[in-house]
């Protein structure tokens, strides 16, 4: 009987119970249990096919563009089947919302660390640029984002909206504050710093989807030469000359 009892109220205390059933509240039937931890298992398979399908998509995308990407090529790039894409993202154009939120979202936290650095308006401007320039260098989905933007333009997350109207402040600052000519319009700044980007973007997607070791040898450090072209125009546009330059293309602030 007392054992009954035991069963009945919980685990017997002098007895460790075993991992499946520890964690169960007192009453539960032990039975449910294992439907419990096959719930957990099935969650985090779905969480593995959901990251697996956004890191496919990221490289789709950003090679082939939206309209040249399709929900089967990135079925064979994820190894998973097209139901089970379809279970997470029904539609192609879910999953391109997603991979602009996602590159968004990884340049918002760049720049809120760029402003964040002691530096003036003029400097921090240039080290935004950079590291927008970092970000589309070393991150898949943020250069997926980027051209998903320019083709699906008000569809969903705007990438340049993660930057650029901060660049904008910064030059303007940096103007009120005397640190450009009265001729440089910080504006017009702000436009040429988005068409840099652009070309930037562009260069390092050839250079992550040629598969030739020529193309590569070719190709120089892309985000060193955005900080030189970034110089030369801020030679012309800086009240008191440019800033240092660095061979790698780094702030320095300090």
């Amino acid at each position: 009987m007392r054992g009954e009892e035991e069963v009945r109220a919980g685990w017997p205390t002098r007895f460790p119970a075993p991992l499946l059933f520890r964690g169960c509240a007192r009453g539960t039937p032990l039975s449910w249990a294992p439907h419990r931890a096959a719930a957990v298992v099935k969650q985090i398979r779905a969480a593995r096919t959901r990251a697996a399908v956004i890191r496919a998509a990221a490289v789709e995308m950003d090679r082939d563009g939206y309209a040249g990407t399709s929900l089967v090529r990135i079925c064979a790039a994820a190894g998973i089947s097209l139901g089970a894409l379809t279970f997470h993202f029904p539609a192609k154009a879910g999953l391109a919302d997603e991979l602009q939120a996602r590159g968004s979202a990884k340049t918002r936290e760049a720049v809120t660390r760029v402003v964040a650095l002691p530096a003036s308006p003029l400097r921090l401007a240039r080290a935004l640029l950079l590291a927008v320039a970092r970000l589309l260098e070393a991150e898949t989905d943020v250069r997926a984002a980027a051209r998903l933007t320019r083709e699906r333009p008000c569809e969903a997350a705007d990438w340049t909206a993660a930057w650029l109207p901060e660049l904008r402040r910064l030059l303007e600052q940096a103007g009120v504050e005397g640190q450009l000519s009265r001729s440089a319009d910080p504006e017009a700044l702000t436009v040429l710093a988005a068409y840099l980007v652009t070309g930037v973007d562009a260069h390092l997607r050839l250079r992550a989807h040629t598969a030739s070791p020529a193309g590569a040898e070719a190709s120089r450090d892309a985000v060193g030469q955005l900080a030189e072209v970034w110089d030369i125009v801020l030679y012309g546009a800086s009240a008191t000359g440019p800033p240092r330059p660095e061979r790698d293309g780094r702030e320095r602030t300090a």
